[in-house]
């Protein structure tokens, strides 16, 4: 599993996996996604990920028409863009390659995913590996790797803490060495090699599904 939340998600629904499931996140990879300057001007906030309900983007995009300033960018499509479109101040990519995110963090100061529930958080933590501040989800595995110095989880259901997270997200430092040093601690290569381990000692001990995760 990816997260701790999906183990316990997993295990509760399929009881023989219980004290079998091993959690290893999905990693990023720090070299691609690495600080860069932000740039100048008021504050823009970037979404990665499908426009759909469970990613929560009406209620962020009615958050950010709260602040009043800053831009917000979508990377990504789905069956919302039309309840997108028109806003003041929100660009619509449509989907995009994942060779360009990289390149979209840097032209942001936030990362921005309230998800309904998120079972990790891959677009914040590439987000956070790139020096940038996020607003995430308190609903599933983002709790686990986003520390309060890196930015702000809230209730996704609260348009008001939504738009009180961007507010006080946009704030951090710029970049903010804290996001990029909880990052680090998510090497993506670190964890191919604990899943390698895992792997051969299954392979060695067909009992070993049944040790405490990793």
């Amino acid at each position: 599993a990816v997260s701790d939340y999906l183990r316990r998600e997993l295990e509760a629904k399929v009881p023989a996996a219980r004290g079998k499931t091993q959690v290893v996140d999905s990693g990023v990879d720090l070299e691609r996604f690495r600080p860069s300057p932000p740039p100048e001007g008021p504050p823009a906030f970037l979404c990665v990920g499908s426009l759909t309900e469970r990613k929560n983007v009406i209620r962020l995009a009615r958050a950010f028409e709260r602040l009043g300033e800053g831009t917000l960018t979508f990377a990504g499509d789905g069956p919302l863009r039309g309840e997108l479109e028109g806003r003041k101040d929100v660009r619509l990519l449509g989907a995009v390659a994942y060779e360009r995110v990289p390149r979209l963090i840097a032209e942001s100061h936030v990362v921005c995913q309230p998800s309904l529930i998120e079972p990790f958080g891959q677009a914040l933590l590439e987000g956070m590996a790139c020096g940038r501040s996020v607003v995430g989800t308190t609903v599933g595995g983002p709790p686990e790797f986003v520390p309060a110095e890196a930015g702000i989880l809230v209730d996704p259901l609260d348009e008001l803490a939504i738009a009180a997270a961007l507010r006080e997200a946009a704030q951090l430092p710029r970049p903010n060495p804290a996001a990029r040093a909880a990052a680090e601690r998510h090497d993506v290569n670190e964890q191919a090699r604990r899943v390698e381990e895992i792997l051969l000692r299954a392979a060695e001990d067909p009992q070993a599904g049944s040790q405490p995760e990793v």
